[in-house]
């Protein structure tokens, strides 16, 4: 139990801990007697409830280390891993790495994302040289590590609460990835469906997979024949092409390898490899137009004429359907290239070019799929393999100006016309005659109304019934 010592004009609470070896005697001092009889019967009811926490000089950094070894390595695929390793190395452990994990407060938090946003210098970067201070997106993937970290460390007991669900972040509104409207993809289509050329006959059929199947780059790379069924148009999406460090490989137990394309220079540290997709939701069947069916075939036959013209030495035959001429697989960042060329090529005003990507034509599909299926969120998911119904409706769907015109009009038709309330009502040229002409009922117009909203017809039949039982 704890025990109050008075030293000086002040008072200690001093208790023991830990078991074994490791007991130790613990002080707390500088408190008055008021202060030392609560602690004293704070701690006595911690232990005897089993939620007391032992003080330990466990650094940040420490811990962090162990966290990755034994939670990260376990639960992260290797993208996920070079991410997050990456932030903590560039940002955690140069800042807070040596403050004792115990005194790490919400208070603490929130001065570290203020130093981080407006002291601290962003780490170099390939892709963003311009860059001078750390984005507010950089510090809610920051956050996210290390919420999940001190959850951890919670569970691990070396923390009574976790901090950082408390802490206060810096304004974030996610980009929204521009997309061309399905007008714009069509003439990208037209121009690239050249069967003479493979390079823009391929880049023709990388993008009906995309846009037809809502698939992902990795996806589209990692295609292969084998799991094309010709038959019943449908494609089985179970893969995706990644390059990852070779260190990597053994380390990530949850990181599902298929096959490791040979390197083709000795001494390279990654390497490329075809692997399960990151969740099981990616994971699906799609259904295939008849017209990508029919693209595919083409691109098949025009592999197979490569193969013999090139014979066992020239062609690498791996299965996949989307590849080199050689038979090489192509990555992710190569099938954006590609794709920034083709509209470069095109040089068409009608078809935008800035912040238009590969994966832009993901965004196209789910748009358009939501249309058409009239907004059935849990279809489109399955054909995307999202997660969460959330990840289709607020981050894919654009919703077009024309079709917000659209609604506009529909409006001014069913509701303000139809209750006299129109701005600019229709001339009527005889009332008199206008009165006694019997209402024209088009029987077609309102089943088309009938079949698109289901609610109406539902209220339809209610309405009949309730005058039948009258």
């Amino acid at each position: 139990m704890a025990s109050i010592v008075k030293r000086g004009k002040v008072y200690a609470l001093v208790y023991y801990e830990g078991e074994g070896t490791n007991r130790h005697q613990v002080w707390e001092s500088g408190l008055s007697y008021t202060a030392a009889k609560a602690r004293k019967a704070q701690l006595e009811y911690e232990i005897s409830e089993n939620t007391h926490i032992d003080r330990n000089n466990l650094t940040v950094s420490e811990f962090l280390y162990e966290f990755v070894d034994k939670y990260g390595e376990k639960r992260w695929v290797a993208s996920t891993y070079d991410g997050n390793v990456g932030l903590l190395e560039n940002y955690v452990h140069p800042y807070m790495g040596d403050k004792p994990l115990r005194n790490i407060r919400t208070k603490t938090v929130d001065d570290y994302y203020h130093f981080l946003l407006h002291s601290a210098e962003p780490a170099a970067s390939m892709n963003r040289m311009d860059r001078s201070k750390i984005s507010p997106s950089i510090i809610h993937d920051i956050h996210k590590v290390l919420r999940c970290a001190f959850n951890q460390a919670v569970k691990w007991e070396y923390i009574a609460k976790n901090p950082f669900l408390n802490a206060t972040l810096p304004e974030h509104k996610e980009k929204k990835r521009n997309a061309l409207t399905p007008e714009q993809f069509h003439k990208v289509l037209e121009f690239t469906d050249r069967p003479d050329i493979y390079d823009y006959y391929l880049m023709h059929c990388a993008m009906q997979l995309s846009f037809a199947c809502c698939m992902r780059g990795g996806e589209v790379g990692g295609t292969q024949w084998e799991r094309f069924d010709v038959d019943n148009q449908m494609l089985y999406i179970d893969r995706v092409i990644d390059r990852v460090d070779k260190a990597l490989l053994e380390k990530l137990p949850k990181m599902d390898v298929k096959f490791r394309f040979p390197n083709l220079f000795p001494g390279t540290r990654t390497v490329i490899v075809l692997k399960q997709p990151k969740t099981e939701g990616s994971i699906r069947n799609v259904y295939l137009p008849d017209t990508v069916t029919q693209k595919l075939q083409t691109l098949r036959r025009m592999q197979e004429r490569l193969k013999e013209e090139l014979g066992t030495d020239g062609y690498m035959d791996y299965g996949l359907m989307i590849c080199q001429a050689n038979g090489r697989p192509i990555m992710t960042e190569h099938l954006n290239q590609r794709f920034k060329d083709v509209l470069a090529a095109m040089n068409d005003p009608d078809v935008p070019t800035e912040g238009i990507v590969f994966h832009s034509i993901r965004h196209t599909s789910a748009g358009l799929k939501l249309k058409l299926s009239k907004g059935d969120v849990k279809a489109v998911q399955g054909d995307g393999g999202w997660n969460t119904p959330d990840m289709v409706t607020k981050r894919y769907a654009h919703i077009l100006d024309e079709d917000r015109k659209n609604l506009a009009t529909e409006m001014e038709a069913s509701f303000y016309r139809e209750g006299g309330m129109s701005a600019n009502p229709a001339p009527v040229r005889n009332p008199a005659s206008a009165q006694a002409a019997p209402p024209i009922v088009d029987v077609n117009a309102l089943a088309a109304l009938l079949a698109k909203d289901t609610s109406l017809l539902a209220k339809v039949l209610q309405s009949v019934q309730f005058a039948n039982n009258s």
